[in-house]
């Protein structure tokens, strides 16, 4: 994903060095605009699950089926180290049946790329860091016993660097010109995200399921070095619709065992589509969670899975670690 992009700026390298002052800066300014916007998808927990080990599910199921995963697909998921920590408080008295919600996360993402000159055999190194802080607003408005609105307002402060070592002739040749401009350099992004989310809840005597649906819109602007300050309005929007089951098998006082189960599909858009490879994907999850036996006000539960992607540029199954899962 990433490294086609790279190409695209280094395949047209004299024409596009001669022309900085020119159509030259869109090349860049839409690489940024992309490289926040596919973070704020990939940091979401509820639209992408991060894995701390990757494998292709056609070796578990014993398959061939290229939209479930490739060894390409593997290695692309391999080179992005995304970390998460989400966090929520409830603002109001647990007796009210409306829920007013602050929403924290912490973010960060890292990518390390090799990045090959035309003509050239050496290979330079290339490395990106994104690093995020998200807050939102959410109201959980209660219509009746199954259904419920949430609107919510949120917003992204977010900072993007990159490091070049040059290896290669072409590129110490040409240092002077990228430095700063497009390779070690840095950038901001502020970007203010509204969404909405309608869904549907029941109870059960084993547990609980959910139908959901939720949509996303975000857009802001960006500072820093980088395309002499010229970074751009990262704009995007994702819809996810998801079905969840919670089966509880085990309880000993408060803490709760159970098997966790959910199925997603995400329409993406804007700037987001093209570095997902796709304006659609799947996601499947399932696995195990347990509720603290002792209450932890930012604790709701831990837990371990498996999660599978399925037709995105991140096609494939990884080991999962949940923290407060929904």
């Amino acid at each position: 994903m990433l490294t086609k992009r790279l190409l695209f700026i280094s395949i047209p390298l004299f024409t596009f060095t001669c022309s900085a002052y020119g159509q030259g800066y869109d090349v860049i300014e839409n690489f940024l605009e992309k490289s926040f916007a596919y973070t704020i998808v990939l940091s979401d927990s509820d639209v992408f699950t991060v894995g701390v080990a990757d494998f292709n599910p056609n070796n578990l199921f014993n398959s061939d089926n290229e939209d479930l995963g490739t060894d390409d697909s593997i290695a692309n998921r391999k080179k992005y180290g995304v970390s998460t920590l989400p966090l929520s408080f409830r603002l109001n008295d647990e007796d009210e049946i409306n829920t007013h919600e602050l929403i924290f996360r912490v973010a960060g993402l890292a990518t390390e790329e090799k990045v090959k000159w035309a003509g050239e055999d050496i290979e330079d190194d290339f490395r990106q860091y994104i690093a995020g802080i998200y807050t939102a607003y959410r109201y959980d408005y209660v219509v009746n016993e199954n259904w419920s609105v949430t609107p919510g307002i949120g917003a992204h402060l977010m900072r993007y660097e990159n490091t070049m070592d040059y290896n290669s002739a072409t590129g110490r040749a040409n240092s002077l010109v990228l430095d700063e401009l497009v390779f070690n350099t840095s950038a901001w992004a502020n970007i203010y995200e509204p969404h909405l989310k309608v869904s549907y809840n029941q109870d059960e005597r084993w547990g609980k399921w959910q139908l959901s649906s939720s949509g996303h819109y975000f857009y802001g602007y960006g500072w820093g070095k980088a395309n002499e300050g010229q970074i751009g309005n990262p704009e995007g929007w994702y819809w996810v619709n998801s079905a969840t089951v919670v089966y509880d098998f085990s309880q000993m006082g408060r803490s709760v065992q159970s098997v966790y189960g959910t199925f997603r599909r995400v329409d993406v858009g804007s700037d987001i589509a093209e570095p997902l490879g796709t304006p659609f994907y799947y996601e499947a999850t399932v696995g195990w969670l347990m509720t603290p036996p002792f209450e932890i006000s930012f604790v709701d539960n831990i837990g371990l899975g498996l999660s599978f992607n399925y037709g995105s540029a991140f096609k494939g199954g990884s080991l999962v670690l949940f923290f407060n899962q929904d």
